[in-house]
């Protein structure tokens, strides 16, 4: 056994190992890159309204109940006797839209952070509907004994960050034009606007209509709570690049390179509306924007999540390329030392240091086509001189720009990076136990399997007169 060779072997096995090290640097710096980008988002959201979540309109109709309330009380002699007194009681309605029609369109531009971006938008949006009062007769005709008083009503509509009001919008309601009021004034959720509204009396009509526009600022997402029996939200923009979140999904969507259209419909069955008014007339209206349907501004490509995911590949191309060096190494006799396997780790290692950098700046695809340019340049000249032949240098640099290729492929398949990275790692796999299928491992080691003394006693000489000069053992003369 060449115990030179797996000596060899051991130290590039090692050396593999180590590079685990700086693979798992290049790891914490996207990470770290990753939070200053979140700093940047924090910046910009310090002194732009954050993400948006629109819910309401809500109508609280207040009242007061005054009743007789009959007691038992027990005296000092120990009798009983009944007492009767009165008690006035306030309490609250609030009533959602039986039809609530939401029409927007969003204009999204980007902001800045140093060499970050983040998209933020101005939308403009007409919102009408109507409510019935039917709910409010019934709660006026369950209260036969005692007296009832109906005051100001007022109309609520929550957001979550009342900082993207861009201007006082104003209510159409009865055919007055009545001005919206900063703050809810609802319990729980006190961002938004309200607008007060004349008395309301039984005589009016079943089913009271209300519209307004309201232009709304924020960045990154957009939602709309769907508090009505029946809603929808219809919506238009030029960013190109949505990503739809909340409960339920669009109806109906279109996007092309100019932006995006969708249309959201939903009823109080779907959405459960009834339990988040119930909560809020028990003053815990904080729920009503919490559940929404809507969107995320997505940037085209998220160079973080694809350089953190082509890094996770390193490991592998460094084991592929050192084993192609031993092969050539064994099927040559050539000699590379282990200083020159380090330079190719470090040289593979480069590529994503300078994806990273590079994809900050320009867009991911031209940074990742000029990172395994420059990486695979590199080496290809190196293998070429360490190999002693430029074709072999370009052969095994073309393969390693294949492997590049490849890696680019299987990063913008997200949905098939598992399978394709499996299709990778069994097509490198086998390509190896094809090609070295044939090999004579022994002899490419120089080395052979120990002779049984039976076999040393029949062996013929060599060695067949004393003019024949002694074959020298070549075997220990292998150097790194």
């Amino acid at each position: 056994m060449n115990t030179r060779f797996i000596l060899k072997i051991g130290i590039i096995g090692s050396l593999i190992l180590l590079f685990l090290i700086p693979q798992a640097i290049m790891a914490d710096l996207v990470e770290e890159r990753e939070g200053w980008r979140q700093k940047a988002y924090d910046s910009i959201e310090a002194s732009w309204p954050g993400m948006q979540v629109l819910a309401g309109p809500i109508l609280t109709i207040p009242y007061q109940v005054t009743g007789t309330i009959r007691e038992t009380v027990t005296d000092k002699d120990g009798k009983e006797r009944e007492i009767q007194r009165q008690e006035t009681l306030r309490r609250n309605v609030r009533l959602v839209p039986t039809r609530l029609d939401v029409l927007g369109d969003l204009q999204s531009t980007l902001r800045y952070r140093g060499i970050f971006q983040v998209p933020v938008y101005t939308i403009s949006l007409k919102i009408s509907g109507d409510f019935d009062l039917q709910v409010l007769r019934e709660r006026v005709a369950g209260w036969k004994e005692g007296s009832l008083h109906l005051e100001a009503p007022y109309l609520s509509v929550a957001v979550r960050d009342q900082r993207g009001i861009a201007s006082p919008p104003g209510l159409r309601w009865k055919g007055n034009e009545i001005p919206f009021k900063p703050g809810s004034h609802l319990p729980g959720s006190s961002a938004g606007m309200h607008a007060r509204l004349p008395d309301l009396e039984m005589a009016d009509p079943g089913s009271l209509a209300f519209e307004f526009t309201l232009e709304l600022r924020g960045m990154r997402s957009m939602g709309f709570s769907m508090l009505a029996d029946t809603s929808s939200v219809r919506l238009s923009s030029n960013w190109p690049h949505p990503s739809f979140t909340g409960e339920m999904l669009p109806e109906s969507r279109d996007i092309s390179d100019a932006g995006f259209t969708a249309l959201w419909k939903a009823s109080a069955f779907s959405y459960n509306v009834r339990d988040a008014i119930e909560k809020c007339e028990e003053n815990e209206c904080g729920g009503v924007l919490e559940r929404s349907v809507g969107f995320e501004l997505l940037q085209p490509v998220d160079i973080y999540q694809q350089s953190e995911r082509s890094v996770k590949y390193g490991f592998l191309f460094i084991v592929l390329t050192f084993v192609v060096l031993i092969l050539f190494e064994l099927l040559k006799k050539l000699q590379i030392h282990p200083v020159q396997y380090t330079l190719v780790g470090f040289a593979l290692l480069m590529f994503y240091l300078l994806l990273i950098s590079l994809s900050e700046h320009i867009l991911f695809m031209p940074a990742y086509a000029i990172a395994a340019l420059a990486c695979t340049g590199l080496l290809t000249v190196y293998f070429g001189a360490i190999l002693r032949s430029r074709r072999l240098g370009f052969l095994l640099g073309g393969g390693l720009a294949l492997l590049y290729l490849v890696l680019y492929v299987i990063l913008k398949a997200e949905d098939y990076a598992l399978l394709m990275g499996s299709l990778l790692l069994f097509s490198a796999l086998a390509a190896l136990i094809l090609t070295s299928r044939n090999l004579d491992w022994y002899a490419l080691m120089s080395t052979a399997p120990p002779a049984s003394e039976s076999e040393k006693r029949h062996e013929p000489s060599l060695h067949t007169g004393p003019s024949d000069p002694p074959i020298e053992d070549l075997s220990d003369r292998h150097d790194f």
